[in-house]
């Protein structure tokens, strides 16, 4: 992918004004698909390796298939204790606000924007930071199924699609079938409530759930030092609140409506945070009073069209994303004396001392709307090939808000040993705001051919062209060679290209004493080649492998610029991957069932030929579920953290090694039609870290030094019942 030109769109709207469509279609079922589901099983099936329903072991990339039966024996307790159970897949947590970071084959950052995360098809990716905000906690019980690709996914879903691809599925009313209720306590003041319904009405199916979520956070996440530590060393104050717990608490409500007809079906999602904890503090300074609101809401209808006499069908997808998040931020704590620049910012190098009373006070508000438009269609009317044709369109925008009581705008010529109390002035609509208000629209056109070339030998050719309206054109082309050596044995030969577009906050951040945007930024790239082997020779085992190796261009980071000024985003440097995962499913008895896995990555900066910091090189996973009496069952899991490195800089010691260990246990009808469950992630609490990112201006290497400390040992029980 390069950086043809501007954005102009004309060419590109004829395309897309010729072949509209990009969500999954329904064509026909794949060559051979009898055969296989006989070995493999109906369960084994995804749809986002090339936009429609084929065998796990035939499709065109590396895949997981995580069923809602799967997720019920484990021993998770939300969505991301679920996806770290996929090989080459670790879920480490951001030093904004804890967010989950899932890196794939060892492609880390700590906003982790190279992931892009589905809803039902429907992207869920923010254009402000690039990730997925508040919007990825989707409740366990409300998902039907996870489908997962490891490797690049832009040739059919464009922007983001870099190191993976996740579709969280969520239950239709077919699924919910009646009315299901379920309550649950836990560690650290955890309470959770839900409640699911469908039926059938006036010839439509009606689907609705309800879940509200509770939990003071665990307070035994304890960190020693932060930024205000230094401040205080360097001031000779007292204002720090370290040691001192990480903020984790949250109030969380998910509320689902699904419609589904004949040929349509229509969501609505509304998912409402209140007072959320900040995590380590937006300035890597404790902050227990900083916390977020946020109101969010999609809204997807799908018309699917059956396939005519002449092989072709259709979709069309319409979606509108909408979030509001409000937040309140002590950036730094009551009392604090910092050295303020000219600006009003905080700047080390300054001389000007200001006492904030109340603490340094940034209020920001995040509003974005996001509407898309999908439409693709399938034609099976040729022999032997399956002919997809996509287009669509994409507007978003955002809209920013800030109240704060230091910056541009606010705190002019500071004088030494000024003091400023909590009173906060409203910057938006004017220069001083973080980021000015921003849209991005994009247009997308999309081909992509299935071709079966000769006997048990299959082709996918695909390529998808976009065009953005702040940075420029993309193409991301696709090939995929699958061999079906035999009904249990396939194997596969892979190359993709993919593109991580720039964020909002990397092209136009301002204000800022820490970081600005820049406008000339081009999109990250990688190019990906696979080898994949799946091997089934019977039922109750199936064993897989894959090698891969990866070249990324135009890593986006934040560069230290001359002077005091802050750091700026640039396109700077590459990165050379390679890996191996081995998985292995074995059901050696009707009541057990042992699955494991291993993965080895290697992620190389080009500039330093040295690892990237924080993914680590190894990972081990294991579980065993057994099934020991009528109607109980018991599930056991370790996951192996290993060989994590740091920045090639950074003074701190390498991360230790973990092993994380959980225990699920479950009675169905326990009393009446009562179901049970016993739950203890972290089981032997294991003390462990989340790294923190590397700063190079801090002595220790760190804002706070000690990294952030994992969830301790946690029980939870449950109690569900259907009628």
């Amino acid at each position: 992918m390069t950086r043809a030109r501007r954005c102009t769109g004309p060419g590109l709207m004829l395309v897309g004004a010729l072949t509209l469509g990009a969500g999954p279609a329904l064509g026909a079922e794949p060559w051979g698909t009898d055969e296989i589901t006989s070995s493999f099983g109906d369960a084994e099936f995804v749809t986002i390796a090339t936009g429609r329903r084929q065998p796990v072991a035939a499709a065109p990339s590396v895949a997981n298939v995580i069923t809602r039966a799967d997720i019920e024996r484990m021993p998770a307790a939300d969505l991301y204790d679920v996806l770290e159970t996929v090989p080459g897949i670790h879920v480490s947590r951001s030093s904004y606000r804890l967010f989950p970071i899932v890196s794939i084959r060892g492609i880390h950052a700590d906003k982790n924007p190279q992931v892009l995360m589905l809803a039902n098809g429907v992207p869920l990716t923010q254009v402000f930071q690039g990730d997925r905000g508040f919007s990825s906690h989707i409740p366990l019980a409300s998902i039907e199924r996870i489908e997962v690709i490891r490797g690049p996914g832009s040739a059919l879903y464009g922007a983001d699609a870099f190191a993976g691809v996740i579709n969280i599925v969520t239950r239709s009313p077919h699924s919910i079938d009646g009315t299901e209720v379920g309550v649950r306590r836990g560690s650290f003041d955890s309470d959770t409530a839900w409640l699911q319904n469908g039926q059938r009405w006036n010839g439509i199916d009606v689907g609705f759930s309800l879940e509200y979520q509770d939990s003071s956070g665990d307070d035994g996440r304890r960190v020693d030092n932060d930024a205000q530590s230094l401040f205080d060393g360097l001031q000779g104050t007292d204002a720090s609140l370290a040691p001192g717990p990480l903020a984790t608490r949250y109030q969380r409500l998910d509320s689902r409506l699904t419609l589904e007809g004949r040929q349509w079906t229509g969501r609505v999602w509304y998912w409402g945070i209140r007072d959320s904890g900040v995590g380590p503090g937006l300035a890597q300074a404790l902050d227990p009073a900083g916390g977020a609101d946020v109101d969010s809401m999609l809204a997807d209808f799908t018309w699917k069209t059956p396939a005519t006499d002449a092989g072709w069908s259709t979709q069309t997808r319409v979606s509108y994303l909408d979030v509001n998040a409000d937040s309140h931020q002590v950036l730094y704590p009551p009392g604090a004396e910092l050295p303020i620049g000219s600006d009003g910012n905080v700047d080390p190098s300054s001389s000007t001392d200001v006492t904030f009373t109340d603490g340094l006070i940034g209020d920001p508000g995040i509003f974005e709307e996001h509407a898309r438009l999908d439409f693709s269609a399938t034609w099976t009317g040729a022999a032997n090939h399956v002919v997809r044709l996509a287009s669509g369109a994409h507007y978003a925008h955002l809209d920013p808000e800030e109240r704060k009581n230091y910056g541009p705008g606010v705190l002019e010529s500071p004088s030494d040993g000024q003091t400023v109390d909590g009173a906060l002035t409203n910057v938006t609509g004017t220069d001083a705001i973080y980021i000015p208000a921003r849209t991005r629209r994009v247009i997308y056109a999309s081909a992509q051919d299935e071709w079966r070339f000769a006997p048990d030998w299959n082709l996918t050719a695909g390529i998808r062209a976009d065009e953005f309206s702040d940075f420029g054109s993309t193409v991301n082309p696709r090939l995929a060679l699958v061999y079906n050596v035999r009904y249990d044995l396939t194997a596969k030969l892979l190359y993709g290209r993919a593109f991580r577009a720039p964020s909002f906050a990397e092209l136009f951040t301002q204000n800022n004493p820490v970081i600005v945007g820049n406008e000339e930024l081009d999109p990250e790239v990688i190019n990906t080649l696979e080898l994949a082997i799946d091997y089934q020779p019977r039922p109750t085992l199936h064993a897989s492998a894959s090698t891969y190796v990866y070249q990324v261009d135009d890593l986006i980071e934040f560069v230290p610029q001359s002077g005091n000024s802050p750091a700026m985003a640039e396109n700077t440097r590459g990165v050379d991957g390679r890996g191996l995962e081995l998985e292995l499913d074995w059901r050696p008895a009707d009541a057990w069932r042992l699955e494991g896995s291993l993965a080895l990555q290697r992620a190389i900066d080009r500039r330093t030929d040295e690892r990237l910091a924080n993914a680590p090189g190894s990972q081990v996973k294991l579980q065993a579920d057994w099934d020991f009496a009528p109607r109980w069952q018991a599930s056991l899991s370790a996951d192996r953290v290993a060989d994590r490195r740091r920045a090639p800089d950074d003074p701190r010691p390498a991360p230790d090694d973990f092993t994380l260990t959980s225990l699920n246990i479950q009675r169905d009808r326990l009393f009446g039609g009562w179901s049970a469950e016993f739950l203890v992630t972290n089981l032997f609490d294991v003390d462990a870290v989340y790294p923190s990112p590397y700063e190079p201006n801090a002595p220790a290497g760190a804002l706070i030094p000690g990294d952030y400390p994992i969830q301790g040992r946690a029980a939870y029980f449950t109690l569900k019942t259907e009628f």
